[in-house]
């Protein structure tokens, strides 16, 4: 009974040991703004007389990314990426029909619950993704340290890279998301409707 009682209060302790180590899981809670996912850029721009439109050049490995929010906020509402064309433009003319589809944050304000660096192990075991990308060796030709996976069917792209002084990225290497790691994520489907509008406007402006 002795040794039944104490092998009891042997597990209970490495139990609690292990879990005190381990990350907390996620609260399960998600950012109030993911709720915005949907909305059209004129909503938006009533909803935020503060905000401006944004071209993001961090934030998606191949592609700038066309935002809007205000300035210094925590989160851009992501619309569609492109390489060249009027963005303005296309952001312009169909804000009556381009609808949020993501967001531009960091890792910390899209995971609340994240407190610390986490390895790529521990980030995808606590968030309870099995399947990853991450983007590395010679084939890369761009976006060299960047995670790709999905998350609740939506799309998500993580930048691992160090910012340089100068403002640029440098690969490491090392496998570890950090807390203020530029993050984004997209409704595929928004993202690629968007796509479709926006080229619509900016490829009709190249070709004039």
């Amino acid at each position: 009974m002795r040794r039944n009682a104490a092998f009891a209060i042997l597990s209970l302790l490495v139990s609690f040991l292990c879990s005190a180590c381990a990350p907390a899981a996620p609260s399960g809670q998600t950012p109030e703004f993911l709720n915005d996912i949907g909305k059209t850029l004129i909503e938006l721009k009533n909803e935020h007389p503060e905000g401006e439109i944004i071209e993001s050049l961090d934030s998606s490995p191949d592609c700038a990314a066309i935002c809007f929010g205000e300035p210094e906020a925590e989160y851009a509402y992501y619309f569609f990426g492109t390489q060249s064309g009027d963005s303005e433009k296309a952001m312009s003319e169909c804000e009556d029909q381009l609808k949020c589809a993501g967001f531009l944050t960091t890792a910390d304000i899209l995971f609340p619950d994240m407190e610390n660096d986490m390895s790529f192990e521990d980030f995808f075991s606590w968030i309870g993704v099995d399947d990853y990308e991450y983007l590395l060796g010679p084939e890369v030709i761009t976006g060299e340290g960047w995670l790709r996976f999905t998350y609740h069917d939506m799309e998500v792209m993580v930048n691992t890279n160090e910012i340089t002084p100068d403002g640029g990225w440098n690969f490491t290497g090392e496998e570890v998301v950090k807390r203020n790691a530029p993050v984004s994520i997209a409704d595929p489907e928004i993202s690629n409707t968007n796509q479709d509008i926006a080229d619509a406007v900016m490829l009709d402006e190249s070709m004039s």
